[in-house]
This record gives structure tokens, sequence and C-alpha cells, in this order.
């Protein structure tokens, strides 16, 4: 199949390195707001060809643009004949503006979210095992097109990543725990770190530091789409980080102790 990458950054140009290199397509196109992105995945070997807009004969296509960009494309590709799906880490606040100006999702809009990433960003960051293993989350709505749904979720597999389904609703409330609390403590954290502290640090500090220097402009939008659920998770932070708070005013070592207990317990999957 032809499979067109409208974004060719880090999820873009990964999803074509391993479409490529697992065998689903020997034709793929990409564009990009930055052409020197897009150039760069062309000398890459990643894509085929540049292309100014999304080819008819494209059996797919991945929108791997900022999360405040997606509803725009899927409105411009709303009648496109193949499979359209994203890649966004946000999924209630577009399915609700696509249905608030059009009524309803275009059948063959499958909303996705692939959980992974890396600290790089680019096309030269891309890598052909970033799914391997990881989770792709489809969001579907009522009217999207069964055979869309299978379409995309045979794409993920094919790409390494594990496709299961969710409401956008719950995707939104996990992410906002697993994904976009970190990165805003971080960002907190980091507003207190000192050029003079740098010098002394450790594993830890690098551990809960890397994803520090996301991109700004990205990661704000996510965090301002997904605000909601996100001011729910914080708000349950703060109790938690009461608890820690009044455990050291006291000297308590034995409260201390079992909280670091707990939060080590939470770590162990079923």
């Amino acid at each position: 199949m032809k499979i067109a990458i409208v974004g060719t950054g880090l999820i873009g140009a990964s999803f074509a390195k391993a479409a490529r290199s697992r065998g689903l397509s020997s034709d793929i196109v990409g564009l990009d707001a930055e052409a020197e992105h897009a150039a760069t995945a062309l000398r890459l070997g990643l894509i085929d060809r540049v292309v100014d807009a999304v080819p008819k004969e494209a059996a797919a296509v991945l929108l791997a643009v900022p999360v405040d960009g997606i509803a725009d494309w899927v409105r411009r590709l709303a009648d496109h004949p193949g499979v359209l799906f994203d890649a966004g880490s946000v999924k209630a606040p577009i399915i609700e503006s696509l249905k608030a100006r059009d009524g309803a999702l275009p059948p063959r809009y499958v909303p996705c979210h692939p959980i992974a990433g890396s600290e790089g960003s680019g096309p030269e960051a891309a890598d052909g095992d970033l799914f391997t293993g990881r989770e792709a989350v489809l969001t579907p709505a009522p009217e999207t097109d069964p055979e869309a749904i299978d379409q995309v979720r045979a794409l993920w597999r094919g790409v390494g990543a594990d496709a299961r389904l969710m409401t956008a609703a719950d995707h939104d409330r996990i992410l906002a725990v697993t994904s976009h609390l970190p990165h805003l403590l971080t960002f907190a954290y980091l507003d207190r770190v000192e050029a003079g502290h740098l010098p002394h640090t450790g594993g830890g500090f690098d551990d809960f530091t890397r994803i520090g220097a996301a991109a700004p402009s990205l990661w704000a939008d996510i965090l301002r789409l997904n605000r909601g659920p996100l001011t729910e998770a914080l708000a349950a932070f703060k109790d938690s980080l009461g608890r820690f708070e009044r455990a050291l005013a006291n000297g308590d070592r034995a409260a201390l102790q079992a909280l670091i207990t707990a939060a080590g317990r939470r770590l162990t999957r079923d």
C-alpha cells in the first residue's frame, strides 16, 4: 500500500522507517510544514518522495502533527478515500472539536495515540523500533467505520505496537497521570534548579529531568488541551505531596518509610 505521512518529525519518521523495514509499504510519501524536516526524511531514505498534498491513491494517511493541528487536517481530508489516523497524545478535545463543527467524525478517521517517544526530535531521531512492544491506543467514535478500525489496528501491529481500543475520555484521564503530569512536574521542578546545582547531580537527577528538554510549543498545547483531567491529577498529587510534607515536618521516619514503601508497590504490574 501507499502510505502518506503528514509530519515527518520523530513519530512520523519512525513510523515510516518501521513500515518500510517491516514490509508494510514500499511507497511512502511525506509532507511537512517544515520543509527541512521533509527534505531530511527524504535524504535519509525514510520516505520516497516529498509531496505538497496527500495523494488520493494513498491507502493510509498518518497525521503525525502537533495536537492543535490534528482537527484541521482531519477536516481537510474528510473525504479522502484512504484510512486516516493520527498520533496525538490528547484525544477527547480533538474529537469534541470535530463533532462541534461537523456533527460527526469522518467514518474513515481513527483517532490514535502511540504511547512511545524519546527525548530526540526530528527525522534524524527516527527509530524503526520506537513502537516495538509499546501500546498504541485507538479511540474510535460510534460512527467510525469498523473496517477502518481493523486497518489501523493492523498498521500499528505491523510496526510492532500492541494496538488496543479505549474511550477517548479514559485515554485522556490515564495519560494525564502517566505522561502529562510527569512532564508538568519536571518543568516545575526545573524552575527551581540553578546553574550552580548542575555540577552536583547524579543518576536520579538525570532520570527525573530527561523529559525536561521536551519541545515547549508541543507540550504547551498538550497540557492546555488536556487541562481538565490534568488539573484533577494535579490536585490528587498535591494531596500526596501533602502527606510527605506533614511527615517531614513531624520528623516522622515511620510515616516516611510507609509512604515510600507504598509508592514502590505501585510499580508492580499484574
